[in-house]
């Protein structure tokens, strides 16, 4: 069996999506001939830790090796683990981290990380490396340990990087700067991996090197039980997103076209739950009340992935939306995967690109733009008659398995096993 070394910032104990691509590959690997040692700083402040997906790398029994790290994360961690900002303190941080660091935050984990990078090297014998982003920083530390011993890399871009929705660069010099570091760490890869057709050609615009495609999934281990699962609130039509809300993606349209409904169609206001988890706001909670929606809200806050999951397949319908997000014709929301695998009905507030073009293809979806009340309103009230005159389309099976992680992970493998050949 032959070794790859995973170099990850987020990992278990640590919660939230971007753990869950790394953590799952991790998982199945040794199905298909490779074992995974795993190279990641100490936690350090994070806004999510999850124990039930820290439970679950406890259960693999895999080599991880944590570094001591010193990012701002992990200078706040000496005082308090769990941190969570305020939005508007929030946009403040992270337009002055932007401006003080690049590629990322996370870059004085670098340094460590390559040190032990190197006994791991010196100890076991390593392969290939895998090297997952964001942080951007994962990468460079990966071309380091390349220029360094020659072991071929497979870097992998969950989100782009120089296009990325979630970045704002605070001048022109930011830009031309992270454009040259992305050239020059890019460039080193041995193959380059993302999650969809939109940030593949959006990299190699700029890199001139095409990344292929292997996209988020869920694990079929985690919906093992649906069948078992009674729905929540089996007297109601249950709509749940799940997921947190930011400053560009807000519940406010969908909650404004439920309200709209509801002036029309009186009546439907008694058969409707409205479930949240991953939290509400004060602000989201301003508009419920405005609204008068506040007797329909079950919001369960923030929840491990186990119960997550539990959730979508109690929920009767759920709803995803990217709202006013830079570049949204590039974004999947990892989320997606696992709510295709519940093979509930899902309402998509989302853009023309990739979100779309993947409801479309899953086929049991209501689609609507983002911004617009009156569209959403619309499509809520097609969504609600045919749930209630058992009217749902069907989805595709073979679409939904595509997205299969153990599937996902024989993908990447093929991969791995081309390179380590050469």
């Amino acid at each position: 069996m032959k070794n790859v070394l995973f170099i990850v910032y987020y990992f278990p104990p640590m919660g939230g999506s971007g753990v869950q691509r790394p953590l799952k590959f991790v998982k199945y690997l040794r199905e298909f001939g490779w074992n995974p040692i795993v190279l990641c700083p100490e936690p350090g402040a994070y806004h999510t830790f999850d124990e039930s997906l820290n439970e679950e790398l406890q259960n693999l029994n895999i080599d991880v090796f944590r570094v001591e790290a010193d990012t701002p994360f992990h200078k706040i961690s000496q005082r308090k683990k769990d941190v969570n900002i305020p939005e508007p303190l929030g946009q403040v941080l992270r337009w002055i981290s932007n401006f003080i660091y690049l590629p990322d935050n996370k870059k004085k984990w670098i340094g460590p990380g390559f040190k032990k990078a190197l006994e791991i090297i010196d100890s076991k014998k390593i392969d290939l490396i895998f090297s997952t982003a964001p942080p951007y920083s994962n990468l460079m530390l990966a071309k380091r340990i390349k220029d360094k011993t020659g072991i071929p890399v497979v870097m992998d871009l969950r989100d782009d990087w120089v296009g990325s929705h979630l970045l704002r660069y605070p001048t022109r010099w930011h830009r031309k700067k992270m454009e040259a570091l992305e050239i020059e760490t890019l460039s080193k890869a041995d193959e380059l991996l993302t999650v969809n057709e939109h940030i593949a050609d959006s990299i190699n615009s700029r890199v001139l090197k095409k990344p292929k495609v292997i996209g988020h999934g869920y694990d079929p281990q985690d919906f093992e039980d649906a069948n078992a699962i009674a729905p929540s609130s089996p007297n109601k039509i249950s709509f749940l997103y799940s997921g947190v809300f930011y400053p560009d993606s807000t519940p406010k349209v969908f909650l404004q076209a439920m309200a709209k409904l509801f002036q029309k169609k009186p009546h439907l206001r008694g058969r409707i739950e409205l479930q949240f988890q991953g939290g509400l706001n004060a602000t989201h909670w301003k508009t419920i009340n405005k609204l008068n929606l506040t007797s329909l809200i079950v919001d369960y806050g923030y929840v491990d992935h186990k119960t997550a999951t539990k959730n979508l397949l109690k929920a009767n319908i759920l709803w995803l939306n990217i709202g006013q997000k830079k570049n949204p014709e590039i974004i999947s929301l990892g989320k997606t995967s696992e709510y295709f695998a519940t093979k509930k009905p899902i309402l998509g507030l989302v853009p023309e690109g990739s979100a779309k073009e993947l409801l479309l293809n899953y086929g049991r979806a209501y689609l609507a733009k983002p911004y617009d009340v009156d569209e959403v309103s619309s499509q809520l009230g097609h969504l609600i008659k045919d749930f209630e005159d058992d009217n749902i389309p069907d989805y595709s099976a073979e679409f939904v398995e595509l997205f299969n992680r153990k599937y996902l992970t024989q993908e990447l493998t093929k991969i791995f096993n081309e390179i380590s050949t050469q």
